[in-house]
């Protein structure tokens, strides 16, 4: 009976042994050396991507904010400085750095403009609405192509371009755009960061494409010194014992849209000491309100921002109504038109989501400016 037990015994070690040798084996095969992580890189306040560091490429991850987790991935990229890299199968493949790029959303210039990459740009959309300066030279110039409406780009000039890449807004579903485009085999960088709920997070994704071009140590220390601005004025406003109130949007086809209270204009106005109606709302969308329900809950707002007129007699014109608000009354009301070009460019649909210290900074010189005697407006306007 010993004998058995042992032998049994010693069938089983066995086993174990042959178990653990050939699952370790399988294990080895399904993890080549070049896929062992060195760490990811991570953010402070962005959730919409992740960059993970492995021994010979980066995966980087940028995950679906429709999605009900945001844990599901919406774009994989794989970023090698060796053609004769293998990598996983689960997502697009680039060589980097990059060096040719299809821009299709304004918000990217600033960000490439920091990282000193302008120059890596040869095609881009909405051309007339486009405000820095050296993209607009570089059109005249000939030396990047118009590729037309940003919704409808011409296909056929952008893969006569051949771009190492295309910067491109995503949306909830793939158009034929982007599926002609990938079947081209030519790939898409999808720009989400408006999809970020704080304006430090849109400022973050200054990281994501950064890594395109592995500039991420760059990045980081631009970004830090974007976050300490941005705190330093925060924290000018933090301690003030009485909250001026505010009111966001206008009126657009008979809704006016608000931000919700977990938007990023929320979170802004927060930032700056401001008393925001929606404040403890759970949205972080718009809110489309009537007139009637505007001047019932804004109705004594101190300041409105974000108003699509240059004076009060156009507001008086488009609506009577406006002059009840009590920001209207007092003269309080501003716009964000205070970079734009003829042809209807517009700076801060460009670069303030790369300097969210200075849009702080204009709120609280509109409202406080004895706390910001120094500062000037970069993006708001006071209506004339």
């Amino acid at each position: 009976m010993t004998s058995i037990i042992q032998n049994r015994a010693m069938f089983t070690f066995t086993l174990f042994l042959f178990l653990v040798v050939t699952f370790g084996c399988n294990q080895k095969k399904h993890q080549p050396a070049d896929n062992l992580s060195t760490g990811s890189s991570g953010t402070k306040y962005a959730k919409g991507f992740q960059i993970t560091a492995f021994e010979n490429y980066k995966r980087v991850v940028i995950y679906n904010p429709w999605d009900a987790d945001k844990a599901k991935p919406f774009a994989v990229y794989y970023l090698c400085e060796n053609d004769s890299i293998s990598v996983p199968d689960d997502g697009m493949r680039l060589k980097i750095p990059l060096n040719s790029m299809v821009v299709n959303t304004f918000s990217y210039f600033e960000f490439l403009r920091q990282l000193d990459e302008l120059d890596k740009v040869i095609g881009v959309t909405d051309a007339p609405r486009i405000y820095n300066s050296a993209i607009l030279q570089k059109i005249q110039e000939k030396e990047i192509q118009n590729l037309g409406d940003p919704f409808t780009p011409n296909v056929e000039k952008t893969l006569m371009l051949r771009p190492d890449a295309i910067i491109k807004s995503a949306y909830a579903q793939q158009d034929t755009y982007n599926e002609r485009l990938l079947n081209a085999g030519l790939p898409i960088i999808y720009s989400l960061e408006w999809m970020e709920n704080s304006p430090l997070a849109r400022a973050e994704w200054i990281k994501l494409i950064a890594a395109f071009f592995g500039k991420e140590s760059v990045a980081d220390s631009i970004f830090n010194d974007i976050e300490s601005r941005y705190i330093a004025k925060k924290d000018i406003v933090e301690n003030l014992q009485q909250k001026t109130t505010v009111l966001a949007g206008d009126n657009f086809q008979n809704t006016w849209y608000v931000p919700g209270g977990k938007s990023f204009n929320a979170n802004l106005f927060s930032d700056a000491g401001l008393d925001y109606f929606y404040k403890d709302n759970a949205e972080s969308g718009s809110i489309g309100l009537d007139i009637e329900s505007v001047l019932t809950q804004f109705g004594s707002a101190d300041f409105w921002f974000g108003c699509e007129a240059d004076t009060y007699d156009e507001l008086a014109r488009k609506d009577k109504k406006y002059l009840l608000l009590k920001s209207v009354k007092n003269r309080q009301v501003f716009n964000n038109r205070r970079r734009t070009t003829p042809s209807g460019g517009n700076d801060y649909f460009e670069s303030a989501i790369a300097h969210p210290d200075l849009i702080l900074s204009d709120l609280i010189k509109a409202v406080h400016p004895e706390l910001l005697p120094e500062a000037e407006f970069t993006y708001n306007k006071p209506l004339e």
